[in-house]
């Protein structure tokens, strides 16, 4: 734990009708941390990360975003995912918008920054992503590595204080997984928070600083990525990975 605690989850239930995904999740993520997730399909992974911008509203328990709790009611959920950049499986880009305005919109609507201001922050975010030349392209003239890359730009459009990444390279061929995993290992080293659903048990390795193995609607084992991948406590998580390795 390197910085003062910026997201607390406390007891965090959450239910389909009858059937339990989360049952009682407590964790912390501090801030400079990048918390790798991972486990089986469908263990409640991906809704745990959803559950942090309350894009999954949590049927039960609480998250503590910046010492205000985020599903408390009234809460402005907006406002608060302004902060929570977050990055999708799918790139979730306007097919009808060039690059630019697609990075443009979200700010300038909100009124985070003039046209001007946001139009210069994309294209510092597209020289910063390795896509300088991409502003006036359109999602369609892209390959999956460089959209995925330009949906990180977008978030970070913003300035959020963490970003969230839902298996942000499993849609993409193998030889793209790479551009998105390197721009994703240069905002960890720059001291970005990050929470990453993943199946790159590499990046999981390599970049993060605690590595969360999520089973059955639980965390069922966490630790430094050192100590989780070569010294695994947990009988599920062994087995897990003996076939993921």
């Amino acid at each position: 734990m390197n910085g003062d605690t910026l997201i607390e989850v406390r007891d965090l239930h959450k239910y389909y009708g009858k059937h339990e995904v989360l049952r009682g999740i407590d964790t912390q993520i501090c801030q400079g941390e990048v918390v790798a997730i991972i486990g089986p399909s469908g263990c409640g992974k991906s809704t745990f990360l959803r559950s942090l911008n309350l894009l999954e509203p949590p049927t039960k328990g609480q998250v503590i975003f910046e010492g205000n709790d985020i599903t408390a009611p009234g809460t402005d959920v907006d406002k608060i995912r302004q902060k929570i950049g977050m990055v999708f499986q799918q790139f979730n880009l306007f097919a009808n918008m060039n690059i630019r305005d697609n990075i443009t919109l979200a700010p300038v609507k909100l009124g985070i920054m003039t046209k001007e201001q946001a139009e210069k922050r994309a294209l510092e975010l597209l020289e910063r992503v390795g896509l300088p030349d991409k502003a006036e392209a359109y999602p369609a003239m892209l390959s999956g590595g460089q959209k995925q890359r330009i949906a990180i730009a977008r978030a970070l459009a913003m300035n959020p204080d963490v970003m969230l990444f839902d298996e942000p390279t499993s849609a993409l061929d193998p030889e793209m997984v790479g551009e998105v995993l390197g721009i994703m290992k240069e905002l960890a080293r720059d001291g970005m928070t990050m929470v990453v659903v993943t199946h790159e048990m590499g990046f999981a390795r390599e970049v993060a600083s605690r590595v969360m193995f999520i089973n059955e609607g639980l965390i069922q084992e966490e630790n430094t990525p050192q100590e989780f991948f070569e010294h695994p406590k947990n009988a599920r998580l062994q087995e897990f990975l003996s076939k993921v390795l």
